[in-house]
């Protein structure tokens, strides 16, 4: 009986129907279904790379921040003015006695 459904056709005016196919409409949901998964996939990673970008550019942005508070700590350590008040309250250092340099050539 199932063969006989199967090779019903309907005839109207001459014109033939067959029962449709299903497999190619199956097949092209298929499709459409992994191309639109896909899509939302590579959405998804370009987001996340936006996020992470972002976090990275907020990195890059104390990392010069502490850059320049670094430089601006060693030009303060490094200053001659207070090199020598520290030589001479904390070392108990003095400027050379005029006979104490001697110039070699």
């Amino acid at each position: 009986m199932a063969e006989a459904l199967q090779r019903t056709v309907v005839k109207i005016n001459g014109f033939v129907l067959h029962r449709p196919r299903l497999t190619p409409v199956f097949i092209a949901i298929i499709l459409v279904a992994l191309l639109s998964l896909v899509f939302v996939w590579s959405r998804l990673q370009a987001i996340n790379l936006e996020y992470e970008i972002s976090r990275l550019e907020g990195q890059i942005r104390s990392g010069n921040e502490e850059l320049k508070r670094l430089k601006l700590e060693t030009a303060h350590l490094s200053s001659h003015q207070r090199i020598e008040r520290l030589a001479r309250q904390k070392l108990g250092l003095r400027p050379p006695a005029p006979g104490q340099i001697i110039r070699v050539d």
